[in-house]
Protein backbone atom coordinates (compact mmCIF):
# COMPACT_ATOMS: atom_id res chain seq x y z
CA UNK A 1 0.00 0.00 0.00
CA UNK A 2 1.64 3.34 -0.73
CA UNK A 3 2.39 5.68 1.64
CA UNK A 4 2.58 9.73 0.98
CA UNK A 5 4.25 11.83 3.55
CA UNK A 6 3.01 15.00 2.43
CA UNK A 7 4.76 18.01 4.03
CA UNK A 8 4.71 21.91 3.55
CA UNK A 9 7.72 23.27 3.66
CA UNK A 10 8.96 25.27 7.14
CA UNK A 11 8.95 28.52 8.05
CA UNK A 12 10.19 30.66 5.49
CA UNK A 13 11.92 34.45 5.13
CA UNK A 14 10.47 37.79 4.19
CA UNK A 15 13.69 39.94 5.44
CA UNK A 16 14.09 41.03 1.96
CA UNK A 17 11.05 42.15 0.27
CA UNK A 18 12.40 42.61 -2.85
CA UNK A 19 13.57 38.55 -2.93
CA UNK A 20 11.63 36.49 -5.68
CA UNK A 21 8.64 34.54 -4.13
CA UNK A 22 10.11 31.30 -5.55
CA UNK A 23 13.60 32.45 -3.57
CA UNK A 24 12.77 33.03 -0.23
CA UNK A 25 15.09 31.31 2.18
CA UNK A 26 13.97 29.67 5.23
CA UNK A 27 14.24 31.65 8.77
CA UNK A 28 15.80 30.04 11.64
CA UNK A 29 12.69 28.58 13.06
CA UNK A 30 12.54 26.61 9.24
CA UNK A 31 16.05 25.86 9.59
CA UNK A 32 15.20 24.28 13.01
CA UNK A 33 11.95 22.63 12.36
CA UNK A 34 12.43 20.49 8.94
CA UNK A 35 14.98 18.55 10.93
CA UNK A 36 13.18 18.16 13.95
CA UNK A 37 10.41 17.16 11.59
CA UNK A 38 12.42 13.99 9.84
CA UNK A 39 13.78 13.40 13.38
CA UNK A 40 9.99 13.05 14.64
CA UNK A 41 9.48 10.71 11.33
CA UNK A 42 12.40 8.37 12.67
CA UNK A 43 10.97 8.16 15.63
CA UNK A 44 7.79 7.22 14.08
CA UNK A 45 9.70 4.10 11.94
CA UNK A 46 8.84 6.42 8.88
CA UNK A 47 11.70 6.60 5.91
CA UNK A 48 10.85 7.88 2.77
CA UNK A 49 12.18 6.32 0.05
CA UNK A 50 12.08 8.88 -1.93
CA UNK A 51 11.46 13.04 -1.66
CA UNK A 52 10.03 14.94 -4.47
CA UNK A 53 10.43 19.10 -3.61
CA UNK A 54 9.15 21.68 -5.32
CA UNK A 55 12.00 23.77 -6.72
CA UNK A 56 11.20 26.94 -4.05
CA UNK A 57 14.60 27.65 -2.37
CA UNK A 58 12.62 27.26 1.07
CA UNK A 59 10.58 23.81 -0.07
CA UNK A 60 14.28 22.39 -1.42
CA UNK A 61 16.13 23.14 1.84
CA UNK A 62 12.73 21.90 3.64
CA UNK A 63 13.46 18.89 1.89
CA UNK A 64 17.42 18.24 2.11
CA UNK A 65 17.63 19.39 5.79
CA UNK A 66 14.62 16.83 6.45
CA UNK A 67 16.47 14.15 4.65
CA UNK A 68 20.15 14.80 6.03
CA UNK A 69 18.67 13.33 9.44
CA UNK A 70 18.40 9.93 8.30
CA UNK A 71 21.45 8.06 8.00
CA UNK A 72 21.06 6.92 4.54
CA UNK A 73 19.60 10.21 3.72
CA UNK A 74 17.16 9.25 0.35
CA UNK A 75 17.55 11.77 -3.09
CA UNK A 76 15.49 14.77 -2.76
CA UNK A 77 13.76 15.40 -6.71
CA UNK A 78 13.00 18.26 -7.39
CA UNK A 79 9.83 19.23 -9.66
CA UNK A 80 9.17 22.82 -11.06
CA UNK A 81 5.50 21.42 -11.15
CA UNK A 82 5.75 21.50 -7.15
CA UNK A 83 5.60 25.27 -6.71
CA UNK A 84 2.40 26.52 -6.06
CA UNK A 85 0.98 22.86 -6.98
CA UNK A 86 -2.49 21.94 -6.98
CA UNK A 87 -3.58 18.50 -6.05
CA UNK A 88 -4.38 17.57 -9.42
CA UNK A 89 -0.41 18.61 -10.38
CA UNK A 90 0.75 16.95 -6.97
CA UNK A 91 -0.99 13.89 -8.39
CA UNK A 92 0.16 14.02 -11.79
CA UNK A 93 3.78 14.08 -10.42
CA UNK A 94 3.33 10.91 -7.76
CA UNK A 95 2.03 9.31 -10.60
CA UNK A 96 4.66 10.12 -12.97
CA UNK A 97 7.49 9.69 -10.71
CA UNK A 98 6.63 7.29 -7.69
CA UNK A 99 7.27 4.33 -9.36
CA UNK A 100 6.96 0.61 -7.20
CA UNK A 101 7.95 3.18 -3.83
CA UNK A 102 6.29 2.27 -1.12
CA UNK A 103 6.78 5.78 0.97
CA UNK A 104 7.11 9.09 -0.95
CA UNK A 105 7.52 12.58 0.34
CA UNK A 106 6.46 15.71 -1.21
CA UNK A 107 7.42 18.90 0.28
CA UNK A 108 4.98 21.73 -1.37
CA UNK A 109 3.31 24.91 -0.51
CA UNK A 110 -0.24 25.47 0.73
CA UNK A 111 -2.89 25.86 -0.24
CA UNK A 112 -2.16 22.87 -2.20
CA UNK A 113 -1.59 20.99 1.04
CA UNK A 114 -4.56 21.58 2.61
CA UNK A 115 -6.94 20.99 -0.64
CA UNK A 116 -4.87 18.03 -1.42
CA UNK A 117 -5.87 16.80 2.23
CA UNK A 118 -9.15 17.81 1.78
CA UNK A 119 -9.88 16.46 -1.69
CA UNK A 120 -7.68 12.73 -0.89
CA UNK A 121 -9.16 12.62 1.91
CA UNK A 122 -12.51 14.05 3.21
CA UNK A 123 -10.48 15.65 6.18
CA UNK A 124 -10.42 19.21 6.63
CA UNK A 125 -7.31 19.91 7.95
CA UNK A 126 -5.23 23.52 9.45
CA UNK A 127 -1.88 23.12 7.94
CA UNK A 128 0.76 25.82 8.83
CA UNK A 129 4.52 25.17 8.26
CA UNK A 130 6.35 21.98 8.56
CA UNK A 131 3.23 19.94 9.34
CA UNK A 132 3.36 16.62 8.02
CA UNK A 133 0.41 14.79 6.67
CA UNK A 134 0.83 10.83 6.29
CA UNK A 135 -1.81 9.10 3.80
CA UNK A 136 -2.57 5.89 2.74
CA UNK A 137 -3.66 4.92 -0.75
CA UNK A 138 -4.78 1.55 -1.27
CA UNK A 139 -3.79 1.35 -5.75
CA UNK A 140 -0.10 2.24 -6.78
CA UNK A 141 0.66 5.35 -7.85
CA UNK A 142 -0.14 5.14 -11.08
CA UNK A 143 -3.36 4.73 -10.74
CA UNK A 144 -4.32 8.08 -8.54
CA UNK A 145 -4.43 9.33 -12.06
CA UNK A 146 -8.18 7.58 -11.90
CA UNK A 147 -8.49 6.44 -8.42
CA UNK A 148 -7.17 9.01 -6.21
CA UNK A 149 -8.79 8.39 -2.46
CA UNK A 150 -6.65 7.92 0.92
CA UNK A 151 -6.69 7.81 3.93
CA UNK A 152 -5.07 10.28 6.51
CA UNK A 153 -3.43 8.25 8.81
CA UNK A 154 -1.88 11.08 10.89
CA UNK A 155 -1.14 14.72 10.84
CA UNK A 156 2.05 16.07 12.45
CA UNK A 157 2.43 19.70 13.45
CA UNK A 158 5.52 21.01 14.66
CA UNK A 159 4.29 22.66 17.53
CA UNK A 160 2.43 20.23 18.73
CA UNK A 161 4.94 17.43 18.84
CA UNK A 162 6.13 16.28 22.69
CA UNK A 163 8.54 18.80 24.40
CA UNK A 164 11.25 16.46 24.32
CA UNK A 165 11.11 17.04 20.17
CA UNK A 166 12.23 20.70 20.86
CA UNK A 167 15.82 20.25 19.81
Amino acid sequence: MPRLLLMRHAKSSWSDPRMSDHDRPLNKRGRAAAPRMGRWLQEQGLRPERIFASTANRASTTARLLAETFENPPEVEHFRDLYHATPDEMIDVLATHGGDAEVVMVVAHNPGIEDFISEMTTKVEFCPTAVIAVIDFEVPWIDLLVEAKGLLQSLWRPKELPADQAS
